[in-house]
């Protein structure tokens, strides 16, 4: 090859020559440092690219969004309008707030049922007045959007910094909450045992079919369980909150979220291990709806007295949520499920326990109960949240939910068990766990 490049050198001209006698070596030494490079590709077979290839398009731009809230969030606490304001005026103002919300989703709704309505041949024509009442609506609801999420910020803050959680006043880490559209998440289980794998958010908006679509495609592609829902809030920072009229659903969400922060500032074990560790995933989230249900009744009762925690649990308080008949028992049935189908794929017997759990989610859904899929990757979701007194029966018979809400039970106040939580590791260190300030 070298004879080669010789003889071609000295037939060429005589600039080219000197131009590569002088530029040979240089380029020489750019082969050799190119071909010496190890990129870091993932393996083909990898499921987690091949998974982000499959949801190109879909998955939601995380980084994006929080930049411009926090731009945003900043921009706005420059300012503080609220500050101006009595307490009384405060809780007036979020209370004209909430009750705008709803009226701007009552007149969104009637936009769309003026374009699904097949006798209307006309519906942007049909809908003038329509448009024009929502967009005012919407406008009159982003001018004080801000202004009531600093209040709402600052009455939760109330109750945090009685708790110990502020230095010098200051709550750390601040409270700061947007309210938004929420992106909906994918859950990615195993089909031999009810155990999260991953989790990728994807974008707002998706529609019943494009969910149906993503879980049925990444089903057959990876053998897993796969499961789409919306989610109620995101412990992004700002977090991110449903735009809701549902006040008490807000306050809840938002001291919800606040723990995830709290606990990944501090670096706690349960917080930087949540990806990967269902123990830690479990024990973090059982802590935050712990937590949420400790403070929130406090604030409620400061600024809106006339609103209670409901017995039932947080689900009856969102606006689009369905009435469920009585007769029907559903943490019972919901139980008995969960445990009948770890029994049937601990025996390995896969195919029969994914039958079985469509067969019960019929069940449910005959019940008035609006379940889309029932799966291991739903169970996988729902079972981490496991507050619920002897158990969440999403989660069976997971021991990891009463011992953290034994060990609240033990602790003084919401403070200190939050603070001990910050230093467990695993569900030997819940059960020994022993709360000091």
């Amino acid at each position: 090859m070298w004879i080669t490049l010789r003889k071609w050198l000295q037939m060429a001209p005589a600039t080219l020559r000197v131009a590569l006698r002088r530029d040979l070596p240089r380029l020489l030494v750019v082969v050799i440092v190119l071909t010496g490079l190890r990129y870091d590709v993932p393996p083909a077979d990898s499921r987690d690219a091949l998974l982000s290839r499959r949801l190109s398009g879909l998955t939601f731009n995380l980084v994006n969004w929080t930049l411009g809230a926090a731009s945003d969030k900043i921009g706005f606490e420059l300012i503080s309008p609220q500050d101006g304001l009595s307490d009384a005026a405060q809780v007036a103002f979020v209370r004209d707030f909430v009750r705008l919300v709803a009226e701007t989703r009552a007149a969104e709704d009637e936009v769309t049922r003026i374009y699904l309505d097949p006798a209307i041949p006309d519906p942007e024509a049909h809908s003038v007045a329509e448009r024009a009442m929502r967009d005012r609506l919407r406008a009159q609801l982003e001018a004080r959007r801000g202004v009531a999420e600093a209040i709402l910020q600052e009455q939760v803050e109330s109750v945090l910094r009685e708790e110990g959680f502020a230095l010098g006043g200051q709550v750390l880490p601040p409270l700061r909450f947007r309210m938004t559209q929420l992106p909906y998440v994918l859950i990615v289980s195993r089909r031999d045992r009810i155990e999260r794998i991953d989790q990728r958010e994807l974008v707002t908006g998706l529609s019943v079919d494009q969910a149906d679509r993503i879980e049925r495609d990444t089903e057959r592609a990876f053998d897993v369980s796969a499961f789409v829902t919306p989610i109620g809030g995101l412990g992004a920072y700002p977090t991110m909150l449903p735009e809701t009229d549902a006040l008490v659903f807000l306050l809840a969400t938002a001291t919800h979220e606040w723990v995830h922060n709290y606990l990944l500032v501090r670096l706690a074990p349960v917080a930087t291990g949540y990806a990967e560790d269902p123990v830690a995933r479990v024990i973090n989230e059982t802590t935050a709806t712990l937590f949420e249900r400790d403070i929130t009744p406090r604030v409620l009762k400061r600024f809106y007295p006339d609103l209670a925690w409901p017995a039932d649990g947080l689900a009856s308080l969102v606006s689009d949520s369905v009435a469920q008949p009585a007769p029907f028992d559903f943490n019972r049935e919901m139980r008995i499920t969960r445990l009948r189908a770890d029994e049937l794929l601990a025996e390995g017997r896969i195919e029969e326990a994914e039958a079985y759990m469509e067969a019960r989610r019929a069940i449910f859904v005959a019940a008035g109960y609006g379940i889309r899929r029932l799966n291991q990757a739903y169970f996988a979701f729902y079972g981490a949240y496991n507050a619920e007194p002897g158990g969440a029966p999403t989660a069976g018979r997971d021991p990891i939910g009463p011992a953290v809400q034994a060990l609240r039970a033990r602790s003084a106040t919401a403070g200190d068990f939050l603070r001990a939580i910050a230093t467990v590791r695993s569900l030997a260190d819940v059960e020994a766990a022993a709360p000091t300030r």
